[in-house]
Order: structure tokens, then C-alpha cells, then sequence
């Protein structure tokens, strides 16, 4: 009985997790090790990434969860190709690519499959090697937006610390937004947050 519930619950989250799995497994054929493991969270809401190169080229995969207790649930996996953004002088990272999001929202008889396009930087200060800053965003306008989905935007920004050489802590903030023909906007996410990025 318990299992039927979550099945009629969560159909569109549990068919979204699998097809995810599907094409990261397809995509990694040559990878075989863990790059970044991140979470951080806040009172209300916590986001669990796990990224890895494929093989020797600069492209990297990444899948993640995002969990809002009262708003619902977002899952992606992404593709992104990473380089030096800048000369030695200036230690700049980017990486351009895109992300899948399904998004299903919690009170909202809707939810969506997204193609989002953008990437990420990550500056780390030259004089104060051990502080960073990061910053991404991710936009799907409507012709990328599938089911119910118009639009959704992902913009995080963050200030991080290297505790430890493979180890950063950070103070981040994000915000996650879907828009839905004819129920309008649902924020799944924002605010302020904590995290941990451990790299192996």
C-alpha cells in the first residue's frame, strides 16, 4: 500500500530520475571516478551534486538534487565543456554546456522537463589563494521548456573558503524559478545556504 502512495506520488519524478541515470550512464562510458562532491543546505532546502570528468578531456558531467521541504523537488544532469577562463595571472575557471532539469513542485498539479543553457565561473583571489568566488547561471526560455513548463531560470552565486587542499566550505545564495502555463510562477528556491564541496 505504502509503495503504491510514493508510485501515484511521485510518477513524473521517479520516470525523470531513470532516463537521468540512462543518459549520464551512456555519456560516462569512459569515466570511472568521483571529480566534486557538494551539498549545501539551509532550513529549508538542500542541494546534493556529484560532477566528474570523462576521461581525459575537458568535458565534465554532473547530476544533482535539489529538495525544498514546503516547494517540491529538482533533479538535472549536465554537460559542461571547463577550461581556463583567464592567463596564470589570473586564476579564472569557467565551463560552458547545459543542464536537463525536471522540475516537480509540491501543491502545483504541474511539473516540467527543461534544456537549460549556460555555465559557471569560479575565481579563486590571487593574493588570498584560499578564498574563491563562484557564480552560475542557467536559462531555458519556452521552446526549451517541455510538459507544463514556459520558462525556468538557475542563478547560484557563492563565496568560498579552501579549508583543506580538497576541501572548500561556502556561503552561497540561489535562486530557482519555473514558470507554468496558466499557473504562472513557482519559486522552488531562494535564499541563502551553507555548503561543503570535497573534490577526490
Amino acid at each position: 500500500m505504502h509503495t503504491m502512495l510514493i508510485r501515484s506520488k511521485f510518477p513524473g519524478l521517479l520516470r525523470s530520475v531513470v532516463r537521468a541515470a540512462g543518459c549520464l550512464a551512456l555519456l560516462a562510458t569512459s569515466a570511472s571516478y568521483a571529480d566534486e562532491l557538494d551539498l549545501n543546505l539551509n532550513d529549508d532546502a538542500a542541494r546534493l551534486t556529484y560532477a566528474w570528468p570523462i576521461s581525459s578531456r575537458n568535458l565534465r558531467l554532473d547530476a544533482g538534487w535539489l529538495h525544498h521541504q514546503d516547494k517540491g523537488n529538482v533533479i538535472h544532469a549536465g554537460m559542461h565543456l571547463v577550461g581556463d577562463a583567464s592567463s596564470a595571472n589570473q586564476p579564472l575557471i569557467g565551463g560552458l554546456g547545459g543542464k536537463v532539469f525536471f522540475i516537480d513542485p509540491d501543491g502545483v498539479d504541474a511539473d516540467a522537463t527543461v534544456l537549460a543553457l549556460g555555465g559557471f565561473l569560479r575565481y579563486t583571489l590571487p593574493r588570498y589563494n584560499r578564498v574563491n568566488v563562484y557564480g552560475h547561471l542557467y536559462f531555458a526560455p519556452d521552446v526549451l521548456a517541455f510538459g507544463d513548463g514556459d520558462r525556468y531560470t538557475d542563478i547560484e552565486a557563492r563565496i568560498g573558503y579552501n579549508v583543506l587542499r580538497d576541501a572548500d566550505i561556502y556561503i552561497g545564495m540561489r535562486y530557482s524559478n519555473i514558470e507554468f502555463d496558466p499557473v504562472g510562477d513557482v519559486t522552488m528556491d531562494n535564499g541563502l545556504h551553507a555548503g561543503i564541496q570535497l573534490r577526490f
